[in-house]
């Protein structure tokens, strides 16, 4: 949803935590990523939380870098004993020259510090397209995905517009029912669907051509 989370909300994970022996995978990988100056609040911030954290993190979404499968995962030392009993078994190594190439990369913090900035960018030009169209564009906090309503073009399921939508548009979205346990449900399927805006300028610029046209 591109939402992000508030003090309040760490509040009440704390308050659930503290009432249930429960453990918490948090994927962080969009952390560089989040608009208008607003603060990326990681689950680790929390003494509380980060007791019973997991929290993952991928290079290549920092770094532009998604076909190298590079990541990584923090907890504390109990936790992270138990994730690597399972770990060693799932993944063999991580090519080295990668991993060299990321430590360079890291010794400067430009490349990752205007991340936010360089894909606001992006959002705006993409949010304010859909504004011409018949999608009801939804802005987003962060990552590079918008969410967009379409009820006012379809009533069909989100999985049938979007294989519509590629076939006679040539525009590939994602249906947001895919995220549920039962993507075809009547709860899955609120006419919504997920753009992603890491794309070139022009990329952009023709989608929303396309899409004027509906």
């Amino acid at each position: 949803t591109g939402i992000t989370l508030k003090e309040n909300d760490l509040n009440i994970l704390e308050g659930i935590l503290d009432k249930h022996n429960i453990l918490i995978l948090a994927d962080e990988v969009y952390e560089h990523i989040v608009f208008n100056n607003k603060p990326f609040l990681s689950l680790s911030s929390r003494p509380a939380i980060s007791a019973k954290t997991f929290v993952i993190s991928s290079f290549g979404k920092t770094f532009h870098t998604t076909g190298w499968k590079v990541g990584y995962c923090c907890a504390p030392k109990a936790l992270s004993n138990e994730f690597r009993k399972i770990h060693q078994f799932m993944v063999f190594t991580v090519c080295s020259p990668m991993q060299y190439a990321l430590a360079e990369f890291m010794k400067d913090s430009s490349t990752y510090i205007n991340l936010a900035s360089f894909y606001q960018e992006k959002h705006e030009l993409l949010y304010n397209g859909l504004l011409k169209t018949k999608f009801k564009p939804i802005r987003s906090d962060g990552t590079f995905f918008l969410l967009a309503n379409y009820s006012d073009i379809s009533k069909q399921s989100e999985y049938d517009f979007v294989t519509e939508l590629t076939k006679k548009h040539k525009v590939g979205l994602i249906p947001v029912s895919a995220f549920y346990k039962d993507s075809t449900s009547e709860e899955a399927n609120n006419y919504l669907v997920r753009f992603c805006f890491a794309k070139y300028d022009a990329t952009l610029n023709e989608a929303i051509n396309r899409l004027i046209a509906i």
